[in-house]
């Protein structure tokens, strides 16, 4: 949730799912760390959030995150919807039917904590498991948003298919909400973060509602900002057509709390300024970026272009045929450019 002081969007993102948890039935709401984005925000938030935290139908189950972790004082009053699980290195909590391993974060899984874990998980035969962690495999680095430069609490697939848990809950990855299926039948869950916070967590946000009693698992779109990018290449006479998709795309989002990107990458054959107008002229509200696309008109017209152009269009076999086009039409434009080639 990464609550900020000075980003009110991240409260309205809490009070948002909080709405939808209600909205839903929702008997209980989880949050895997990181509901705040400091020590000091949690500091200065905490009376604000005792309102916002009093009087739901469900309690708000939380562990620290990296960011968060040491905010949790025992003298301190969240308001009385709100616990947050600091015993370590895990607690086990009844929900129903049901048994929640809590487990507040920490910097690697050691050994020991390991097999804590798994006896744990054996004893109980199933249960959630809380866990704020970097599921290191099939993620680029880019995917975990600001935290992308430190992997904390890193593990792997295949070990926590070693755990006998239904599901785990997951925090710390920032980008869109994403489900693995663990080898042990289990589900690991990433929901992402409720509010964009950076350019990396693009797209409409999510939350995850899960009906342990059936397995169920639904994924709903949160009313919460967000920002999102409009990138395609655009191709030698496809300027209208870039421009005509890049309007129905913001014009879907134009009643969203979102911020948007448009960003035109690719060769034209319109006078550039013109074409720089024309998309200013549709996109107002949208950042657009100006330094992806060139006019090649006089590269499209070199006699050399088009011996080669005759000659790539003749085999079929050629995989990447735009690609390869487009590279060639690059090196030309570069070779024009330092009169390395003729006119």
């Amino acid at each position: 949730m990464h609550l900020q002081e000075g980003n009110p969007k991240t409260i309205q993102a809490l009070k948002n799912v909080l709405d939808t948890a209600k909205k839903e039935k929702a008997d209980l709401v989880t949050v895997s760390g990181d509901l705040f984005h400091s020590r000091e925000d949690a500091e200065v938030l905490r009376p604000r959030l005792r309102d916002i935290f009093t009087d739901n139908p469900f309690k708000v189950l939380a562990i620290p995150g990296n960011h968060d972790e040491g905010a949790y004082r025992g003298n301190l009053d969240w308001g009385p919807d709100l616990e947050v699980a600091t015993e370590k290195p895990f607690e086990v909590r009844e929900f129903g039917d049901h048994n929640l391993v809590a487990l507040p974060f920490q910097d690697e899984l050691t050994t020991e904590l390991y097999d804590r874990v798994k006896e744990v998980s054996e004893e109980l035969s199933g249960g959630v498991l809380l866990l704020h962690c970097t599921l290191d495999i099939g993620y680029s680095a880019g995917s975990f948003g600001e935290e992308e430069t430190v992997r904390y609490f890193p593990v792997t697939s295949s070990v926590l298919s070693e755990w006998d848990f239904d599901f785990i809950l997951a925090g710390h990855f920032h980008g869109s909400t994403d489900v693995r299926k663990l080898d042990n039948g289990g589900e690991f869950i990433y929901p992402g973060s409720p509010v964009s916070l950076s350019w990396s967590e693009i797209g409409r946000r999510r939350a995850v509602l899960l009906d342990l009693a059936k397995g169920d698992r639904e994924e709903f779109i949160l009313n919460t900002f967000y920002r999102d990018m409009f990138n395609r290449t655009i191709r030698p006479g496809g300027e209208n057509e870039f421009i005509e998709e890049a309007e129905d795309w913001l014009r879907e989002r134009s009643e969203e709390n979102c911020h948007l990107r448009v960003i035109p990458e690719g060769h034209i054959t319109v006078d550039e300024t013109e074409f720089r107008e024309s998309l200013e002229n549709v996109c107002k509200g949208a950042d657009i970026s100006h330094e992806g696309y060139e006019n090649v008109e006089k590269v499209l017209n070199h006699t050399l272009f088009k011996r080669f152009k005759k000659t790539l269009d003749s085999k079929e076999e050629i995989e990447n045929e735009e690609e390869v086009e487009s590279k060639v039409i690059e090196a030309m434009s570069r070779l024009l450019a330092r009169r390395e080639l003729r006119s």
